[in-house]
């Protein structure tokens, strides 16, 4: 390491104490501008990425503390200095926030040690308040910095080691409230600790703001409660409490970084807060609504039980426990929890259920029933997390279960044992005494406690398979296999401690040939992940001797299950071949990778190889002949994942031959050779799917032969030669160069990336050019002749970035960022080129895709000092005249953009701008950044005069957005707020409007309204057009300050409004300007906004009036004239009909209509306004709806209106006149002509409508049975989401009114619309079907278990009724919706088979409306409800069924003849859900009611399956047993 000015034999990487020597023996004077010379070399080492820092900080660290421990005064008096621990200070701040690694844990010990160490104690003391304030002011929010988790973590440490003090703390905290310092001491540190939790809501700072927390609150516990500054129990509660309830959705946040360390660090305080979350009544978890307390409490629970400080309930009924020690969890209250609509709740109470400290521990038999009951619920949630975490506890359920089995059954002989030693009856009742390895318990209550365990084993096995039905959806399936996956990878753990003799048949033969089925089956399933796992799954089963009876018959009868993989691979391929689709192609790889894994001998997978090769290489022929054929006949793709490598790279250069003509056309998406136009079958879609598969898959297996290059050091292991390589490279580069397809080069640019990391494994010959630079060389050709075809340059950029992964000397990466700015920066004319070969396009592209590139970024990220460079570059790009390189610059833009703020903003996050805390971005870590922003923005005062301003102002807008998202930097903050300020002036709404949103960012300050006034003075000055441009800009940033302010600085705004009032209405620009209707609508909308905002906070209007000019202004101008009377209007006595006079006015348009009924709801808010009102708005609406002809103004007026009519219903304020309105306009409406928003609007009322009739009226039974089957139909899968949305809340609003009374048969079509809600394919209907189960059944549940819950309400209320027995018997069949009532004919099962079984050969399927629904589920749910009801014999529904399901058994037996097995008739969904039906159907009516008939063709199938049929027992158990 060379430093100017010391000598090369100072060794800077070495020792350091040779260092420290040799500065000890310079002259005096010199000593310390030494010193401080190698400091700064050391510090600059550091301030690297870990990836090239090494043990710089080490180093850094190392020489500080041997210098404050030198022998001369110079040397001693410069380390303790303010500077130099500043310095380290700064250092450790801005490089820990988004770099940590370990060694910057050093700098903090050594800051300390200076402290403690330091020869002056009043400086000490100096740098240490100073060190404190800016750490206290970076963590309220008080500075601008963004390095709050640096901040946090080292307020915590010196906190921890005793450098700060809980007193210092809140001194420093106290100088920063000001004027606004609460009397008590707890109330400061509640403001401190409010401030502190807002971290906890990004999730980068959280967990170092948990950690600093816990500590705060442990060293204030410390204290007493008695004690001023302490904190008591119950107000650390309420503190959570407030917290949460602002937001809930952080409730894993404080489980997890404060709830966890602080229950982990002290148990004697975490048990004094669980005994008072247990305080609480345990019942109220059993609160439909399951409010914020009751949720904190489940997750201080659930945390309490995973660090051993809550414990289950004993085995035997002794549950006394010491209660000093630990809290008893109650089990019967966790029963409504599990099925709470609440993922959060429903995590919790699992886990809660679930986890132990101890693996061995035996679970009671309430806990496995519940766990019976729900996991299917669990298990197909829809959301993904969610099921991450079931997965998750379900693995620990799985491995606490057979550990408790295991010491279960070592328990049992000993407690015989022990009970004849002492001779006595052990049946009675004894106290547990629980430990790792044995329980001591009598005999026959361990004996009991085992037989439950292995019952829940063997259902739980059962289960798992159960969800791998061809019906279940892609969450059943996955949740399923990653569970498989996890007792596979458990059983096979040679450390596991639960081995039993009886293993063998308790678990592992358990895997026998109906698992087999089911994972053969999904190894063509169209989701990838399902078919990795499953592939995956079945390896393990077959590499394990212990699964003998895991085969297609039961029997393994060898290790090598060759035949069988062969058989799977065989139809596998047959069915890739017929239909050519991407996932059975998949899927033939998948099972040609398991038959070559599980071959006996290398001479049978070379055979396997060579055949599969030859295979290719004849598709390839018949491709090259004529590729039109090969694409309808034989695809190639499912054969290259395991090709022999000797001829693999010659079948990828014919590949790319023959399909580059097509795949490198400008419009691959279109395009069609002459040649192939006539041939019968082929589109562009087959063809294009074709191509790109067949690149896509030679492209993996290159790379995965180049790959083999880093075992060239290693002997016995096969690479590819020098030249093999070179071809593999050469190849994908001409791809790159040549392609036009993005996925294609996708695929490519990760192979060619891998060859030019694995470049330097080549051994370079003499006077040959290396192959980095050849590359380099053809790639910055391309850049100067390669026509721009693309806006993306197609794989030029993933040539570039290729070739700088490689990381090499040569081409180096500066010289290369460098070369492509400089292309980047030449100007381009428009009477100089046509814009298709521009070379700057290229440039711009590849800079772009290398800011963007994660793997450059890890090898250092070397092209962050080039940032600002490159924003201005950008910016310039904007200016251009050339569209294309405007549009590239544009891209390039919002790529730099992305590298400044990174991926953790939230879109709202980026929509709504800086907050007035800490910036979004790391200005000090880009010092250039402001200059160059404030550059930029000056840049453009010249162009803003300008009429065509739009185009040339765009290269203003990059500043201006990242000042308006990050918030402006301190250094320049006034001067880029008058540059900003410059831009309202732009003759350009667009402009103006984002220059107001970003001077609203610049503003968020104490003094925002002296620079308002400021702003208006200036516009009211300035006389000309540019004038009122300008005082729209101002006009338009109060807006959108006001809006912020009320967001992030409520309090500053409550006290600044009086005065902010009373300034507009002095300024009268209502009167002076009413000549320029957009400066009054945009004086208008800010009135109107602070009239709302008083409004809401029962404030009177402040300016009292506003005089509205009459002049015909824009649409805005007359929406927010309108507004503003409205608004006025509201304050008066008789508001509603004031109201009505303005909006029936006739001169009104549709869209200023539409916006003043919008705004409505907010003036009159549900929950603070009488019944007499929302009576009046009710009219109001229905009037709007007789009066205006538009379509939008109704649409919006009725939904309105069912909104007031749902509060109406829920206050039971409706009467008779309100439902006479409303049938008058039901029956008028619908007259009308009508659009989509029109006629969801009347489904969406017309649930409250009919509600309110009933209540005042009565309503005739064909009307409520039409109503009911007209949600029916408007909920049918084939309806879009906003007509199945309307019809859910529309049952919401009927059902909140009728309750659990709807148990006649009238409300049978509107209780199974409902029912059908809750498995809607979309989760926002389902959550709304659930909420109106709530209103039946009185308890609110997720939508799967309401669906159970209400099935069985309705066989217990409507077990006698005919019409009911005929919906369920129609269900079975298979009927929906308004074919499932009585009197319609069902279709036969023989033709609904028939149907299912025609073969779909098309390449792309057409994927099912409704994911969610599973057939197979749902014949169970109504088997079960069929089984329920009341019969008499000789019932006709049940004759008609009976007829049904002998017919369809039929057929079975037709089938059951047929050739099954893997991937057989059985394996298609909808036959297989259509045989459940029958099958399942047959069961039921064979065990009563069933006649003659179906009894002996039951027998029939039943001796059919004996005889051997193989046939997926998944569908056949149920026949089985019987």
């Amino acid at each position: 390491m060379h430093v100017e000015g010391i000598p090369d034999h100072v060794d800077l990487l070495g020792n350091p104490a040779p260092v420290i020597t040799w500065l000890e023996e310079q002259e005096k004077g010199l000593q310390q501008s030494l010193a401080r010379t190698i400091f700064e070399a050391l510090l600059a080492e550091s301030a690297q990425p870990k990836s090239v820092s090494g043990q710089g900080c080490m180093r850094l660290c190392g020489f500080i503390e041997r210098t404050s421990k030198a022998q001369h005064e110079d040397l001693l008096q410069w380390s303790f200095s303010q500077d130099v621990v500043f310095r380290l200070f700064d250092f450790y701040i801005d490089w820990n926030e988004f770099d940590h690694h370990r060694s910057m844990r050093l700098v903090l010990d050594l800051i300390a040690q200076l402290l403690g160490r330091h020869p002056d104690k009043e400086a000490s003391f100096i740098i240490r308040d100073s060190l404190l304030n800016n750490l206290v002011s970076i963590v309220i929010g008080r500075s601008t910095k963004p390095v709050a988790k640096s901040a946090f973590k080292t307020l915590d440490y010196f906190l921890t080691k005793g450098v700060f003090t809980l007193e210092g703390i809140h001194s420093a905290h106290r100088s920063h409230l000001k004027d606004a310092v609460p009397e008590e001491t707890i109330e400061v540190w509640r403001l401190f600790v409010d401030d502190l939790f807002q971290w906890v809501k990004l999730h980068f700072v959280c967990p170092a703001a948990g950690k600093f927390i816990v500590s705060v609150y442990k060293d204030l516990r410390q204290k007493g409660e008695d004690d001023a500054t302490g904190l008591s129990i119950d107000t650390w509660h309420r503190w959570l409490l407030d917290f949460l309830t602002e937001d809930p959705s952080l409730l894993e946040r404080i489980k997890n970084y404060i709830f966890l360390p602080l229950f982990k660090a002290d148990r004697s305080e975490a048990l004094k807060f669980l005994q008072k979350m247990n305080e609480i009544n345990p019942h109220s978890v059993l609160n439909a609504d399951f409010d914020t307390s009751a949720l904190l409490r489940l997750a201080a629970l659930e945390t309490g039980k995973k660090v051993g400080l809550v414990e289950e309930p004993y085995i035997g009924d002794d549950e006394n426990t010491d209660s000093n020690s630990c809290i008893v969890l109650q089990e019967s209250v966790l029963e409504s929890v599990l099925t709470h609509p609440s993922h959060e709740v429903r995590s919790l109470a699992f886990t809660l259920l679930i986890s132990s400290p101890s693996t061995t521990r035996p679970y009671s038999s309430t806990t496995l029933d519940l766990l019976k009951r729900h996991l299917g619920t669990f298990f197909a949630d829809p959301d993904a997390k969610f099921r991450v975490d079931v997965c998750a506890r379900a693995r620990d359920m799985y491995k606490r279960v057979r550990g408790a089995i295991a010491v279960l059954k070592r328990s049992i002989p000993r407690a015989r044992a022990k009970a004849q030693k002492r001779n006595r009856p052990d049946a009675g009742i004894q106290p547990i005494l629980y430990h790792t390895n044995l329980i001591s318990l009598p005999e026959v209550q361990l004996i009991q406690c085992l037989e439950y365990h292995e019952k829940f084993l063997n259902w739980y096995i059962g289960f798992l398979c159960a969800e791998l039905t061809p019906t279940a959806s892609y969450q059943r399936h996955i949740a399923s296999l990653k569970s498989m996956l996890f007792i596979l990878r458990m059983e096979g753990e040679a450390s596991k401690n639960w081995e039993t003799a009886e293993d063998q048949e308790l678990v592992f033969d358990l895997f026998n040939d109906k698992w087999m089925r089911a994972l053969a089956d999904l190894v063509m399933d169209p989701f990838d992940d399902v078919r990795e796992i499953a592939s995956l799954v079945i390896a393990r089963f077959l590499a394990d001797e212990k699964y003998r009876r895991f085969s297609f018959n039961s029997q393994r009868t060898s290790q090598s299950p060759t035949g069988e993989l062969g058989e799977l691979l065989k139809r596998a391929d047959d069915l890739s071949l017929r239909t050519a689709r991407a996932d059975h192609s998949d899927g033939v790889a998948r099972a040609s990778q398991l038959l070559y894994k599980f071959l006996n001998t290398g001479e049978e997978r070379l055979n396997l190889l060579s055949k599969l090769v030859e295979s290719l290489e004849y598709k390839i022929s018949q491709a090259e002949t004529d590729l039109g054929r090969a694409v309808l006949a034989t695809p190639c793709t499912a054969i290259l994942r395991l090709s022999a490598p000797q001829r693999a790279v010659a079948c990828c250069v014919r590949i790319w031959k023959t399909v580059r003509d097509i795949l490198c056309d400008d419009s691959p998406e279109g395009h069609l050779p002459q040649e192939l136009e006539d041939m019968e079958g082929l589109d562009t879609k087959g063809l294009l799917s074709y191509s790109f598969r067949s690149i896509h898959e030679s492209s993996n297996l290159m790379r995965t032969l180049a790959s083999t290059m880093r075992n060239k050091s290693q002997e016995g292991f096969i690479v590819p030669s020098r030249e093999t390589f070179e071809e593999i490279g050469n190849l994908t580069f001409d791809q790159l160069a040549s392609l036009r397809h993005r996925g294609a080069f996708t695929t490519v640019a990760a192979t060619f990336a891998t060859c030019c990391q694995l470049a330097k494994h080549l051994e370079q010959t003499d006077g040959a050019e290396p192959i980095l630079n050849v590359w380099y060389k053809g790639t910055m050709n391309a850049i100067f002749t390669q026509a721009s075809t693309t806006r993306r340059s197609a794989g030029i950029p993933s040539l570039m970035t290729g070739i700088l992964s490689a990381n090499a000397a040569s081409p180096s990466f500066e010289e290369v960022l460098e070369k492509l700015i400089e292309i980047a920066s030449v100007e381009a004319q428009v009477s100089e080129t046509d814009g298709s070969n521009l070379s700057q396009v290229h440039a711009y592209n590849c800079l772009k895709d290398i800011f963007k590139n994660s793997l450059l970024t890890s090898m250092g990220n070397k092209s962050e000092k080039y940032l600002p460079q490159c924003l201005e570059l950008a910016a310039s790009g904007l200016r251009s005249e050339v569209w294309a390189i405007r549009n590239c610059g544009l891209i390039f833009l919002r790529s730099l953009i992305d590298t400044l703020f990174g991926s953790q903003e939230s879109k709202s996050m980026i929509e709504a701008g800086w907050d007035g805390k800490a910036n979004r971005i790391p200005y000090h870590r880009y010092p250039n950044l402001p200059t160059v922003l404030a550059n930029l923005l000056k840049s453009g005062h010249q162009m803003i005069a300008s009429t065509a301003a739009t185009s040339a102002a765009e290269s203003v807008f990059p500043a201006l957005d990242i000042i308006r998202r990050a918030g402006p930097p301190d250094l320049l903050r006034d001067e880029i707020q008058v540059h900003v300020a410059t831009y309202l002036s732009s003759p350009v709404w667009h402009v103006r409007e984002i220059a107001a949103r970003t001077l609203c960012s610049c503003l968020l300050h104490e003094r925002w309204l002296v620079v308002i006034k400021e702003l208006f003075q200036k516009a009211f000055d300035d006389k000309t057009p540019k004038g009122q441009n300008y005082l729209h800009g101002v006009l338009l940033s109060l807006k959108f300050l006001f809006e912020r302010l009320t967001e992030v600085s409520l309090d500053r705004l409550t006290a600044d409004l009086p005065e902010l009032t009373a300034f507009l209405a002095n300024t009268q620009i209502d009167v002076q300007y009413f000549n320029c209707p957009d400066v009054i609508a945009a004086y208008l909308e800010v009135i109107n906004t602070i009239w709302m905002f008083q409004k809401s906070s029962s404030q009177p209007l402040q300016p009292p009036k506003v005089s509205i000019p009459i002049i015909s202004g824009s649409a805005l101008f007359r929406s927010q004239s309108l507004l503003s009377g409205i608004i006025f209007a509201s304050q008066e006595d008789d508001a509603v009909n004031r109201v009505r006079t303005l909006l029936l006015e006739k001169h009104i348009g549709a869209d200023t209509l539409v916006t003043a009924l919008e705004a409505m709801p907010a003036i009159w808010p549900l929950a603070s306004t009488s019944s007499d009102v929302l009576l009046d708005l009710c009219t109001l609406y229905v009037d709007i709806c007789f009066k205006t002809k538009f379509m939008e103004p109704q649409a919006v007026a009725i939904n309105n209106l069912a909104e007031l009519v749902d509060r109406l219903i829920q206050k039971d304020n409706v009467g008779g006149l309100l439902a006479s309105s409303l049938v008058d306009l039901w029956t008028l409406i619908p007259l009308r002509s009508l659009n989509p928003s029109l006629s969801n609007a009347i489904i969406r009322a017309s649930g409250g409508t009919w509600a309110v009739r009933m209540r005042a009226q009565g309503i005739p039974e064909s009307t409520l049975q039409n109503w009911g089957l007209m949600m029916s139909d408007a909920g049918l899968d084939d309806k879009t989401f906003d007509t199945r949305f309307a019809a859910a809340e529309s049952l919401r609003s009927f059902f909140s009114l009728v309750g659990d009374t709807c148990d006649n048969d009238d409300y049978l079509p509107a209780l199974l619309a409902l029912y059908d809600t809750l498995n809607d394919d979309d989760d926002e209907v389902r959550d709304v079907g659930s909420e109106t189960v709530r209103s039946i059944l009185g308890q609110l549940l997720a939508p799967m278990e309401a669906a159970n819950r209400l099935l069985q309400w309705l066989a217990q209320h409507f077990s006698n009724s005919s019409a009911f027995k005929s919906i369920v018997t129609s269900r079975i069949v298979g009927e929906r919706g308004g074919t499932a009532v009585a009197g319609c004919p069902w279709t036969s099962a023989e033709d609904q088979l028939a149907a299912a079984l025609e073969f779909d050969d098309s390449l792309f399927a057409v994927e099912e409306q409704n994911l969610f629904v599973d057939e197979v589920r749902e014949t169970e749910r109504w088997i079960n409800v069929l089984e329920g009801l009341n019969w008499e014999s000789g019932d006709a529904t049940l004759a008609k069924l009976d007829e049904w399901v002998r017919d369809g058994l039929g057929r079975v037996q037709i089938l059951l003849d047929q050739e099954d097995g893997p991937l057989g008739w059985a394996s298609n969904p909808h036959a297989f859900a259509i045989c459940t039906r029958t099958i399942r159907g047959a069961v039921a009516l064979s065990k009563a009611h069933g006649s003659q008939e179906l009894q002996q063709a039951v027998l029939k199938t039943r001796e059919l399956l004996s005889q051997g049929h193989r046939v997926s027992k998944l569908l056949t158990g149920a026949l089985v047993d019987i």
